[in-house]
């Protein structure tokens, strides 16, 4: 597959989450090569040269037309914590999508969905993209390098430039952290290269580390000694509960992501970032480097 070839003509790509970590990424890269940007939020984005503003809730199917019609190519993201509805959703924004002359449809999933059972919300989702009849991209990122700098339900970023501490399940396992930028160049060729229809793409960065790891790389940058904590599952439990996070999703999800960081199941390598984009995937040294204001009192 070449990174090099892509859909420069005039086109319009839907964005759903535009305000997201990826989202917000995203924007600009398909805007640089043309693409006009439909940016979907609960409150519409203001409007600007190459992109517009369309209201969009996923609980409101009346939003759906407005924000499908007329574009080429779709990017889903359901929700920072989906729940089984979101697969019905999905269902009711794609139906009838190629009819309307939708080519293209990319999902933002996690890594090791793919393998999951069926009734996994997220797994969910995913077969309703793949039984949609449109075409179809799925990105599988393991734990984002942001997480650790913007906002996360466990405000990680509030604890290091506050506590100097990292509170966090994991233990010694080891963890490819991906930047949301990579995740957003892959989605962005995906949106706009029929080369990538059928692909499942596991998006990680280049180095598997711990989070006392982590830690020496964000007191690096910032010249404080930030310290890991390990925790256990019930401090984002009741974050999601602070979250409105139904109890039941709240503990499932909490415990699935004790349980990928310290397992060291995302401790994975490769070379998709590299072979669809045509550069390597950011290191993170680069990323704290980059992020250090959002540590700093």
């Amino acid at each position: 597959m070449s990174h090099a070839q892509s859909d420069r003509t005039s086109s319009t790509v839907l964005i759903t989450g535009a305000t997201g970590k990826v989202g917000r990424r995203l924007i600009p890269i398909l805007t640089r090569r043309g693409v006009t940007v439909r940016a979907a939020n609960r409150s519409p984005v203001a409007p600007r040269a190459g992109i517009e503003s369309v209201r969009f809730e996923w609980k409101d199917p009346g939003t759906y037309e407005s924000a499908r019609k007329g574009v080429d190519s779709i990017f889903l993201v359901a929700s920072s914590i989906p729940g089984p509805e979101h697969a019905e959703y999905i269902s009711t924004l794609l139906s009838g999508a190629t009819g309307s002359g939708v080519k293209r449809v990319v999902f933002l999933s996690t890594f090791g969905i793919g393998e999951a059972p069926p009734e996994e919300p997220l797994r969910r989702i995913e077969l309703a993209v793949e039984l949609s009849g449109v075409p179809y991209t799925i990105l599988r990122p393991v734990a984002f390098m942001q997480n650790f700098s913007e906002w996360h339900p466990l405000y990680v970023a509030e604890d290091i430039r506050l506590r100097d501490e990292i509170p966090h399940p994991g233990g010694e396992g080891r963890v490819s952290y991906v930047s949301s930028e990579d995740i957003a160049a892959v989605a962005a060729a995906a949106l706009t290269d029929d080369a990538h229809a059928g692909k499942a793409y596991t998006l990680v960065g280049p180095e598997p580390m711990t989070l006392e790891q982590v830690a020496d790389q964000i007191s690096w940058v910032t010249g404080r000694q930030i310290k890991y904590v390990e925790t256990d599952h019930r401090q984002l439990y009741a974050a999601l509960l602070a979250e409105q996070t139904a109890p039941a999703t709240a503990e499932h999800n909490s415990q699935l992501h004790a349980f990928a960081f310290s397992s060291g199941m995302m401790g994975v390598v490769n070379d998709e970032i590299l072979t669809v984009t045509g550069r390597p995937p950011v290191s993170f040294g680069e990323f704290a480097a980059g992020a250090a204001a959002a540590w700093r009192r």
